[in-house]
């Protein structure tokens, strides 16, 4: 009986031990050992390895960040269990509340963790409290940024709209609006450079002087001698033909280019002003003698043009062949038209261009 009682003794404590092995691994490994059929016959065996994977299987859900697993089995273990698990998911609530904006947000019930939590919360409600601040102040610069652009572009706009103004008054002539000299002088250049790219196209100038104007002023005045101006510049506005150029040169004379025009349309165009001019009323009144004007044409031709030679040079040279007619008609008697020519040949000399 005593030997009996010895194997049965070392039996029971081989299966603690093969018992013990077991729970170890049970708890110790990932995967979940099968029990040996001699411990599965122990009564409450199955049902502590149950209850212990479901404890393992939760928290290893835990350690994966899954909250949501359900404890299948009770008791104080798995009541602890279930208060963290019930702790950590409020947490997470709460933390999105706080990613909504909800700084009001504390914890109480989780320790060293609630302490670290709430000053975390405190410190986000501060920082976006200055964002708040930082960002009204950005507004309000923004605000006057956008009012110092505006008022800078209002400026810039009005700078640009007198500088045009100032543009457009410098290049006209306050008494009669027409064109002064130095803009006939510019813009005639251009189109003596686009005549020299066209073959075989022509252009005039005409200079025009009213007759006897000093004797005019000293007759009936300044004032009617201003008139006088404005009334012989509205009769050649109205024998010009589109395209052309009609500047006041200075004084009583006025000068004239005529763009895409022969000798023969020239002394043509000169020849309608001159009776226009003589057609105007007087502007001193009935019974005075009429305006006459005596006017100077010189032509070119751009084929003749020596390709070299500025738009300027040949304005000028144009220009002073229309003077030079412009003084043959006044010598002649006054109311009339004389053409000059242009030297070809000494706008080709060496230095001429």
């Amino acid at each position: 009986m005593a030997e009996s009682k010895a194997r049965s003794g070392g039996r029971k404590n081989e299966l603690a031990i093969e018992a013990v092995e077991f729970l170890e691994k049970l708890l110790m490994i990932h995967r979940n050992p099968a029990a040996t059929p001699l411990l599965s016959t122990i009564e409450g065996f199955d049902r502590l390895c149950e209850h212990l994977r479901n404890i393992k299987d939760t928290l290893f859900q835990f350690s994966n960040g899954q909250f949501e697993y359900q404890l299948t089995h009770s008791g104080v273990t798995v009541g602890y269990i279930k208060a963290l698990q019930s702790s950590i998911r409020h947490l997470a609530w709460q933390c999105h509340r706080v990613a909504d904006g909800d700084f009001r947000q504390r914890v109480d019930f989780m320790g060293e963790l609630s302490n670290a939590f709430n000053r975390m919360i405190e410190h986000l409600a501060e920082n976006h409290r200055i964002i708040e601040e930082k960002q009204g102040e950005l507004a309000d610069l923004a605000l006057e940024l956008k009012k110092e652009i505006r008022r800078k572009e209002e400026i810039e706009a009005a700078l640009r709209a007198s500088e045009a103004a100032y543009r457009e008054k410098s290049m006209h002539d306050p008494l009669t609006g027409l064109y002064n000299r130095g803009y006939f002088f510019e813009s005639a250049a251009r189109e003596m450079e686009n005549l020299k790219r066209r073959p075989d196209s022509n252009a005039c100038l005409l200079m025009i002087d009213i007759d006897h104007f000093k004797r005019y002023n000293d007759t009936y005045g300044h004032l009617l001698g201003d008139q006088a101006i404005k009334t012989v510049t509205a009769a050649i506005n109205r024998a010009l033909r589109k395209g052309d150029i009609l500047a006041r040169y200075g004084g009583e004379e006025f000068v004239v280019f005529l763009a895409d025009a022969d000798r023969e349309t020239g002394l043509a165009v000169a020849e309608r002003i001159r009776g226009l001019v003589e057609a105007q009323p007087n502007p001193a009144g009935e019974g005075t003698p009429p305006l006459t004007i005596s006017l100077g044409l010189c032509c070119l031709e751009s084929r003749q043009v020596p390709p070299h030679c500025p738009g300027v040079l040949l304005i000028s040279e144009t220009l002073a062949q229309a003077d030079a007619a412009l003084y043959e008609a006044k010598n002649k008697g006054r109311n009339q038209v004389r053409s000059g020519g242009l030297d070809y040949t000494t706008l080709g000399q060496p230095g001429a261009c």
